[in-house]
């Protein structure tokens, strides 16, 4: 296993697709990598793109429309990842939420960015539902079965096809920022400014770009895992944990750098080498 920095962002062009195709890549070919957690959660690559691929369309066939904001309110852990990539593959735009931001500013966010769902740890799901009475959030998707909420894994069942045509009248349209395409499949990162948070939306073409730059300049291959720690950027954690599946590399969720196995790529607070 190998040490890498995670290099700075060249802006080169965009390249192929999160996790569209993965599957395929995975299935056709001998790699087998792994998203997991130390100690825990280990999800197979084949079955975390295929999850992804279910989940995204049975948002899709349960009405969610491209540039709908999905709140993803999960610790740091393989099923975050699993969520994020799950709406960013539905063409939606992502929210990641900090389970210790105070309550105050996460409804500020929620209600700012017109969300209407939110997809929680089981563990965070009840505060995942005072969220959603205090917002104009509709549902809460849990990871697991909580009294109040949808299970995660009924996005993976059949359901009735969401109907052709314009978005019935008088529903909220797209947040500011999705119009014209401009969040499909977008992630939006929140940073606190004094005691509101402000959005900073990262576009599918800066996530493909971020993933190809990855691809290129860490030269990941099967032999490798990627420990994704805490303080990564929730938009370096995407891109690189796609990055890492497409090489057939595995990936493992850490909190902090201390927690890294000995082959670790980081790029928060700043970039580093480990020896």
């Amino acid at each position: 296993m190998r040490h890498h920095p995670v290099p700075a962002s060249d802006g080169g062009a965009p390249a192929g697709s999160l996790s569209g195709g993965l599957l395929d890549r995975l299935r056709s070919s001998a790699l087998s990598p792994a998203v997991s957690a130390p100690g825990g959660q280990r999800i197979p690559g084949s079955v975390f793109a295929s999850t992804v691929e279910r989940a995204a369309a049975g948002l899709r066939i349960r009405g969610a429309r491209p540039g709908d904001v999905t709140a993803v309110l999960c610790p740091h852990s393989p099923d975050r990842l699993m969520a994020l990539f799950t709406v960013l593959a539905a063409d939606g735009a992502a929210l990641p939420l900090r389970a210790d931001a105070p309550a105050s500013a996460l409804v500020h966010l929620l209600t700012a960015t017109e969300t209407r769902m939110v997809i929680a740890d089981a563990s965070l799901a009840g505060a995942a539902l005072r969220l959603a009475d205090r917002s104009r959030v509709r549902q809460v998707l849990a990871f697991g079965r909580v009294p109040g909420t949808t299970p995660f894994d009924e996005l993976l069942l059949p359901g009735p096809a969401a109907p052709p045509g314009p978005a019935p009248s008088g529903l909220p349209g797209p947040p500011p920022g999705a119009r014209a395409g401009r969040a499909d499949g977008a992630l939006l990162e929140h940073r606190p400014v004094g005691d509101r948070p402000r959005t900073v939306l990262h576009t599918r073409a800066d996530l493909l770009r971020r993933r190809a730059e990855l691809q290129r300049e860490l030269g990941l291959g099967a032999a490798d895992t990627v420990a994704v720690d805490a303080l990564t950027s929730e938009r370096d954690r995407i891109a690189l944990t796609a990055a890492a599946l497409w090489s057939g590399a595995s990936v493992t969720t850490v909190a902090t750098p201390a927690e890294a196995p000995e082959a670790t790529v980081r790029s928060s607070p700043a970039p580093s080498r480990t020896r």
